[in-house]
């Protein structure tokens, strides 16, 4: 199984070192999630789901719908145009499943094991012809949700006490992102018009790129 774990490009020369290592950054504190881990998704579709996730959140807060526990974290989000300029510049790691244990579902995935650099790739968006022409985590999420149907994504996960049944959780999420792919219909026709394809670049590889070209990281 391949996993996706959405980082700042800033925190790639660190990553490239020390690996992704168990931690609570922005993105878990604004779904307030206080768990120190590894975050991940599995597959596009948790990807997915994960992405619409953070749009719903991020707009409850921006309408103050809901209040966060952090102030500085929530006044950053107030502050921001959209969840691209809250986000920022960032990108999608990749890395495979393995031996690593998914502590969660297959959305919103969690370990307390440190990920090694040397099997962490940075997901690229290519041409036809094989040019890289992104790496940006939106132009990424986008061409994963126009190659992946409504129907593909199901929910699969731990199960805890009085929790919704895999079916009700699908038919809940389904629900999400069926709305938020009407909604952004022609930002993702448009990787679905055009003849692009993802590849991966090792980490390592990716990051010396950047400091040859003397672009800060």
């Amino acid at each position: 199984m391949k996993c996706y774990h959405m980082t700042k490009v800033d925190n790639l020369c660190s990553i490239s070192k020390l690996g992704l290592v168990p931690g609570n950054g922005e993105n878990s504190k604004l779904i307030n999630d206080e768990k120190v881990k590894v975050f991940f998704s599995e597959g596009f579709t948790g990807a997915i789901a994960l992405y619409v996730d953070f749009n719903i959140v991020y707009n409850q807060v921006k309408q103050k719908e809901i209040i966060l526990n952090d102030y500085q974290l929530e006044q950053k989000v107030l502050t921001s145009d959209c969840l691209e300029d809250y986000l920022g510049d960032g990108i999608y790691l990749s890395f495979d499943m393995g031996e690593i244990t998914n502590e969660r579902n297959f959305e919103n995935g969690c370990t307390d094991q440190m990920i090694s650099p040397d099997i962490i790739n940075v997901v690229v968006l290519k041409d036809e012809e094989g040019n890289i022409i992104s790496y940006s985590r939106f132009d990424i999420i986008h061409y994963m949700m126009s190659v992946t149907p409504l129907n593909d994504i199901k929910y699969y996960g731990v199960t805890y006490p009085n929790s919704p049944t895999f079916q009700e959780a699908t038919i809940r999420i389904q629900g999400k992102v069926g709305k938020y792919y009407k909604q952004n219909q022609n930002l993702i026709e448009h990787y679905k018009d055009h003849h692009y394809q993802l590849d991966e670049v090792p980490l390592i590889s990716f990051v010396d790129d950047y400091k040859n070209n003397k672009k800060c990281l």
